[in-house]
């Protein structure tokens, strides 16, 4: 089976993430860190990327990055095979330096992507690798850069992400901005977990309107496209939302109505058909999302 194709288009922002694929920590043994960080350095400039924000941890990384050009592809397997070439070469080891593809969450608006740079540079804070005002001092991640105002590579704009909070481009505004993301720190596992599910599982960061959105361009331009990460029942729900929404303004409906009116009423199983005409989205989510009672009750009425 063809491996699925990954969300690409002009503009692009994704969260990037991959690990090492030995059992000791990837880039903590001499010299492979900084080696990394080359590579990805060489990366952003053959493929024209905006690298917003990156830590290397001990065994795996994080980067957020801007694709002008639809080049995701392109450029992850450049940096990954010339990382992997240079590190098998210096260690003398062989065979694949990354566990599994790499992953690539998506992103559309300016929020998510403050919040994901934030949460990209609290890492390794929330690893206990360095405390908070020390992070200066973990040299292998963007905060570093920006602190010491370092223009390494494209995207590395101090300017730009301190605007981001209104501080001014200068040490004391990173300091305000290294207080900023002290307010950030998750000392609750439950929290901890759901920043995880929020900004490294799925294939999608930001709020559901903007996740319909995107599918629905997707399904629109590539039909018969089968996305890496966005699984088909993602897919589908998003476009299940996409028509309720439409026929909402069709029928003058709103919210409200979807809670107050009946579960059988005939404008509620309008939707429901075209939903099950147009869309593989199961009763479930169909009674859940119309307020129409038990997934059986939608099956008889879709059928009468």
């Amino acid at each position: 089976m063809p491996r699925k194709l990954r969300v690409e288009y002009p503009g692009a922002v994704y969260h990037v993430i991959s690990r090492g694929n030995y059992r000791k920590d990837l880039f903590t043994m001499s010299g492979t860190g900084k080696a990394f960080e080359k590579a990805l350095f060489e990366t952003v400039e053959r493929c024209g990327w905006a690298l917003l924000a990156y830590v290397i941890m001990s065994n795996h990384y994080h980067l957020a990055v801007r694709t002008p050009e639809p080049n995701l592809v392109e450029g992850m397997k450049w940096l990954q095979s010339t990382f992997a070439t240079r590190f098998n070469r210096f260690t003398g080891e062989r065979g694949h330096v990354f566990q599994g593809r790499y992953k690539s969450l998506v992103l559309t608006e300016e929020r998510s992507i403050q919040s994901l740079v934030d949460y990209i540079h609290f890492n390794p804070v929330r690893a206990r690798m360095v405390a908070l005002q020390q992070l200066q001092s973990h040299e292998l991640g963007s905060f570093a850069k920006y602190w010491h105002n370092q223009k390494v590579c494209g995207g590395l704009d101090r300017r730009t992400l301190l605007a981001g909070i209104g501080a001014a481009n200068s040490r004391k505004g990173m300091e305000c901005y290294r207080d900023h993301l002290g307010l950030l720190e998750e000392s609750n596992p439950r929290k901890r977990s759901e920043l995880f599910k929020r900004y490294c599982r799925g294939w999608f960061i930001g709020t559901t309107e903007a996740k319909t959105e995107l599918t629905k361009n997707l399904t629109k331009q590539h039909p018969d496209v089968q996305w890496e990460g966005a699984d088909q029942k993602s897919l589908n729900e998003a476009r299940g939302e996409s028509l309720v929404i439409e026929e909402l303004k069709r029928a003058r409906k709103t919210e409200t109505d979807i809670a107050n009116d009946k579960k059988g009423v005939a404008w509620k199983v309008r939707i429901a058909i075209r939903l099950r005409k147009e869309t593989t989205v199961k009763n479930p989510w169909i009674a859940q999302r119309l307020n129409m009672g038990n997934p059986n009750y939608v099956s008889l009425l879709v059928n009468r």
